[in-house]
């Protein structure tokens, strides 16, 4: 059982560097076509999310559907301090049951802005999470601890306008187990979507 879940948690972290070292060898590739880097003071993101996620002490997994978005303050061209906000709905329950993942997360984030076309990230996030769920009538919810770590690529398209082109990150989050004892979760966020630019520096 924990050579498993130890399997699970290396294959998480393989897949997000995976994804980083595919994003950071696409921005140079096509640096030098650039021009010159843009910095807004404030950006915001609207995006589709996607969830892995590893059940604590169990060999199972399950699926989630959702969105997130964040908002983020630009103090330089490289540094931000931004706030996240997803909900996730589980796909394949049992016929009756329905269940929701909330995640709210703070942190900073690098950019590399050497084009206005192609920026990359990377972030560190620490927050909460809340679990939801109903079956017959009966509703149930549990909070927990929840940190995301990774990164992604942006590409500009208009001078306030960008696409998410990918967020790949791994989320750790602490639920309890059924029986009520401590319990860590394994999962990947798999993001894309819109980002909207305002002002500058």
């Amino acid at each position: 059982m924990k050579s498993a879940h130890i399997l699970r948690f290396t294959g998480a972290k393989r897949l997000c560097i995976a994804l980083l070292v595919f994003a950071c060898g696409f921005s140079t590739v096509v640096r030098a076509q650039q021009s010159p880097a843009f910095t807004p003071r404030f950006e915001a993101s609207a995006d589709y999310s996607f969830i892995r996620a590893n059940a604590g002490n169990s060999n199972g997994g399950f699926n989630l559907n959702g969105g997130s978005g964040s908002f983020a303050y630009n103090f330089t061209d490289r540094f931000s301090v931004l706030a996240d906000f997803g909900a996730y709905r589980f796909s394949g329950l049992p016929v009756g049951l329905n269940s929701t993942m909330y995640t709210y997360l703070f942190g900073p984030r690098i950019s590399l802005r050497k084009s206005s076309h192609v920026t990359p990230f990377g972030q560190l996030l620490l927050g909460g999470g809340r679990l939801n769920a109903s079956s017959g009538g009966v509703d149930a919810g549990e909070n927990g601890f929840a940190m995301a770590a990774g990164g992604g690529v942006d590409i500009g398209f208009r001078s306030h306008m960008a696409i998410r082109l990918i967020q790949a990150e791994y989320l750790l989050t602490r639920f309890p187990d059924v029986n009520g004892a401590s319990a860590t979760q394994n999962d990947i966020r798999l993001s894309a979507g819109i980002v909207f630019r305002f002002g500058s520096r």
